[in-house]
């Protein structure tokens, strides 16, 4: 776990290090909105998308399907750099559209600040570096906040953990069958 942690500060570390552009400024902290979608597979497994939002046309999508939800529950910390996790993705529509993308330095780091099972809430920090999928820009997008996710949406991604956790059993078993 401890390698994780120290994996992932270098990460958000390399990822907020570079450019900075005054869209990032109109950003942080303005995606004040929060809603879930479920209901569809991220790398054939079931997912979930957390939507940050300043209005409809102004949102950050992080999706996550239940694996890296898994490891982001358990050991605290989820990332993707440069695609290199394909359970976990992220995009932004701001004057354009942003991407994690495999070419370019870029990447996201979710990090699981708080979870209160009891009043049903998780609060979640990310650190996002997005660029422009145009091969002709270089246009970089840096991201860093918290959101928290409460009541029904959080509901959504419990019912979402469940579920990976219920597949797990399942192949556990289905494992322990075959060797005895």
């Amino acid at each position: 776990m401890k390698k994780i942690t120290i994996a992932g500060f270098a990460l958000a570390a390399f990822l907020l290090a570079g450019c900075n552009n005054a869209d990032d400024h109109d950003i942080n902290g303005s995606l004040t909105q929060v809603g879930v979608a479920n209901d569809f597979y991220l790398n054939n497994a079931p997912a979930a998308s957390i939507i940050l939002s300043k209005d409809k046309s102004h949102f950050l999508t992080l999706s996550i399907n239940s694996n890296s939800l898994h490891t982001l529950l358990t050991k605290k910390e989820a990332m993707n750099y440069n695609q290199n996790n394909p359970n976990i993705d992220a995009s932004l529509n701001w004057n354009g559209h942003f991407i994690i993308d495999k070419n370019k330095p870029s990447g996201l780091v979710l990090r699981l600040e708080s979870l209160n099972k009891e009043n049903n809430t998780a609060k979640i920090h990310y650190t996002a570096t997005l660029v422009s999928p145009k091969a002709d820009t270089n246009k970089t997008i840096q991201l860093s906040d918290s959101f928290t996710l409460s009541d029904s949406n959080w509901q959504k991604i419990d019912k979402l953990y469940q579920q990976q956790q219920k597949l797990q059993a399942k192949q556990d078993s289905q494992n322990k069958e075959i060797s005895n």
